[in-house]
C-alpha cells in the first residue's frame, strides 16, 4: 500500500477496534458502577485522577518518542534509528523508575491533606493507589516498543492486543458481581495484570519483528540526541501538566469542595466523552506517523496537506457521534445506567463541547511537534490552561454551581484556538485566512444545517429509543452528504474515491486468487 492507502487502511482498522471497544467499554463502566457503588467508584475515579496528574510525565515521554523514532524512520538513517530507539529505551528506564518514587511520595501528601474519603475505605484507596503507581511504571519502561510498532504504522497489531486487554477487562468487571470484600483492591490488582500482559505482548512483538529493537548501549550514548530528546520531552512534560489539570485536577477541586459523590458523576462523564473522541483521536493516530515522516523527509508542503485534511476529518468524526450522544444525553444515560449520577449528564455536554472546540486546531500541535520548534507555544498555551485551576478556585469559593469548571474550560479551549493559530503562523507559515476557510467555515454549514434537521425530529416525537435510533441516523445521512458535497475540495473528493476504489479491487483480487 502506499502512504494515502495505509492511512485509510488504518482508519478503518482503528474503527472496527473502537467499536468493539466502546460497546465492550459502555458495558465494563455499567458492571463496574454497580459492582462497585457509588461511593468506591467515586474513589476509583479520584485516585485515577491523582495517579494521571503523578504520572503525567508518561504521556510527554510517549509523545517525545514517538515523534523521533517517527523522525527517524522517515530520515531513512537506520543507524540514527537505532540510536534513537535505544536512547528512548535509556531514558525511559531512568524515568520510570523516578516517576514511580515520585508518585508514591506525592501519594502521602494527597491522602493526608487533600484528599475526601471515608475513612473506612482508606485502606482499600491506597492499595488501589499503589497499584496504579506500578501501572504507571510499566507503561512508561514500555513506550519505546510502542512508539516502534507506531511508527511503522503497524496498527492491527496494536488494535489486536488492545482487544485483548478489553476483553479481558470484561471478565475482571464481570469477576467484581460475585465477590463482595476488597473489590477496589481486586479491580486495581486486575488492571495491573492486564496491562502488564498488553505490555509482554507489545515488547517480544516489537523485538522479534523489528531489527532497531535491541539495545545497544554504545548507542544510546549520542549526546546531542540525549539532549534533543530530554529538551523537546522537557517542554511537552510542561505542556502535558497544563493540559492534564484540566481532567486530572478536575477530579481534586470537585472532591475538595463538593465530596466523593461529585467525582462518580465526572467518571461517567468522562467515560462517555472518551469514547466519543477516540472516533476522531483514531484519525489522528492513524495519521501522525505519516505527518511526522513527511517532515523528516524534508516535505513541509505534504506535511501541511495532511493537516489542513486531518483537521477536518477530526471534526467530522466527532461531530457525527457527538451530536447525537448530546441531544439524546439524558435518554442515553438512563437506558445506560440503572441510577444516573445527578451532574452526569451537564458534565458530559459541557466537555464534549469543549473537545468540538479544540479539534479545529489539535492538528496544528501535531505538526508544530513534527518540526519539533514547540518551547513557545507550550510556554504560552501552558499558561492559559492553568488559568483554569485558580479562576476555577476563586468560583467555587464565591459559592458558583457543580459546572463551573467545565464552563471555564470551554472559554479557555476557544481562546487557545487562536493562540494555536498563531504560532502556526510563525512556525509553519500557513496562511490563516486559508486554513480557517478550509477547516471551519467549510465545517461550519453542513453541520449547522444537520443540527436544525435533528433538532426538528427531537421536537417533534417523544422522548424513546426510536427517536434516538432516528435522530443517529438522519444525523449521519444529512451531516455525511453535506459534508462530503461542501467540506471536501474536487481534489480530496477524487483521491479519497480513487483510494477506496484501490482497496476495494485489491481484495477482489485476492479473493480470485
Amino acid at each position: 500500500m502506499d502512504a494515502a492507502e495505509k492511512v485509510v487502511f488504518n482508519t478503518a482498522i482503528l474503527y472496527i477496534r473502537l467499536l468493539i471497544v466502546m460497546i465492550l467499554g459502555l458495558l465494563i463502566t455499567r458492571i463496574v458502577l454497580d459492582s462497585l457503588g457509588e461511593i468506591n467508584y467515586g474513589i476509583y475515579t479520584l485516585v485515577a485522577g491523582v495517579i494521571g496528574v503523578l504520572g503525567v510525565l508518561q504521556s510527554a515521554m510517549s509523545n517525545t518518542s514517538m515523534r523521533f523514532i517517527s523522525h527517524s524512520l522517515g530520515s531513512g538513517d537506520k543507524d540514527l534509528l537505532r540510536s534513537t530507539f535505544s536512547t528512548t529505551l535509556k531514558i525511559h528506564l531512568l524515568f520510570g523508575v523516578l516517576i514511580f518514587v515520585f508518585i508514591e511520595i506525592g501519594g502521602l501528601f494527597f491522602f493526608k491533606y487533600f484528599l475526601d474519603i471515608p475513612a473506612d475505605k482508606i485502606f482499600d484507596a491506597k492499595i488501589l493507589f499503589h497499584f496504579m503507581a506500578i501501572t504507571v511504571f510499566i507503561s512508561v519502561i514500555a513506550v519505546p516498543y510502542d512508539a516502534v510498532i507506531y511508527a511503522h504504522e503497524n496498527i492491527l497489531f496494536l488494535s489486536i492486543v488492545d482487544l485483548i486487554g478489553i476483553i479481558l477487562h470484561l471478565l475482571l468487571a464481570i469477576s467484581l458481581i460475585y465477590l463482595s470484600d476488597f473489590l477496589l483492591i481486586i479491580y486495581g490488582g486486575g488492571i495491573l495484570l492486564i496491562e502488564t500482559i498488553k505490555r509482554i505482548i507489545k515488547q517480544r512483538y516489537s523485538y522479534r519483528k523489528y531489527p532497531e529493537c535491541k539495545y545497544d548501549p554504545h548507542k544510546s550514548k549520542d549526546k546531542v540526541l540525549i539532549r534533543s530528546i530530554l529538551s523537546f520531552s522537557g517542554w511537552n512534560f510542561f505542556g502535558s501538566i497544563a493540559a492534564i489539570s484540566i481532567s486530572q485536577f478536575r477530579s481534586v477541586l470537585l472532591n475538595i469542595f463538593f465530596g466523593v459523590r461529585i467525582n462518580a458523576s465526572e467518571g461517567i462523564a468522562k467515560t462517555v466523552t472518551n469514547n466519543i473522541n477516540t472516533v476522531s483521536a483514531n484519525l489522528t493516530q492513524a495519521i501522525n506517523p505519516q505527518l511526522v515522516k513527511s517532515e523528516g523527509g524534508g516535505d513541509r508542503e505534504r506535511m501541511l496537506r495532511m493537516t489542513s485534511i486531518s483537521t477536518k476529518l477530526s471534526v467530522f468524526l466527532y461531530s457525527i457521534f457527538a451530536i447525537p450522544v448530546f441531544i439524546e444525553l439524558p435518554y442515553l444515560f438512563i437506558l445506560w445506567l440503572k441510577e444516573v449520577p445527578d451532574f452526569a449528564v451537564i458534565f458530559a455536554r459541557l466537555s464534549l463541547i469543549a473537545i468540538f472546540i479544540e479539534k479545529f486546531s489539535f492538528q496544528l500541535t501535531n505538526a508544530i511537534r513534527a518540526v519539533g520548534d514547540i518551547r513557545n507555544l507550550t510556554v504560552t498555551e501552558s499558561f492559559i490552561i492553568f488559568l483554569n485551576l485558580p479562576v476555577t478556585y476563586f468560583l467555587f469559593k464565591m459559592d458558583f454551581p457543580e459546572h463551573t469548571i467545565y464552563t471555564i474550560g470551554i472559554f479557555i479551549t476557544a481562546i487557545i484556538y487562536f493562540e494555536r493559530l498563531y504560532f502556526a503562523k510563525n512556525i509553519l507559515k500557513i496562511k490563516l485566512i486559508k486554513f480557517v476557510k478550509e477547516t471551519l467555515l467549510v465545517s461550519a454549514v453542513p453541520l449547522f444545517l444537520s443540527i436544525i434537521l435533528v433538532y426538528l425530529v427531537n421536537v417533534s416525537f417523544d422522548k424513546g429509543l426510536f427517536r434516538a435510533f432516528f435522530s443517529f441516523i438522519l444525523f449521519a445521512i444529512s451531516y455525511s452528504f453535506l459534508f462530503i458535497n461542501f467540506s471536501l475540495t474536487r481534489n480530496e473528493y477524487k483521491k479519497f474515491k480513487s483510494i477506496l476504489k484501490k482497496i476495494f479491487i485489491r481484495k477482489n483480487n485476492d479473493k480470485f486468487n
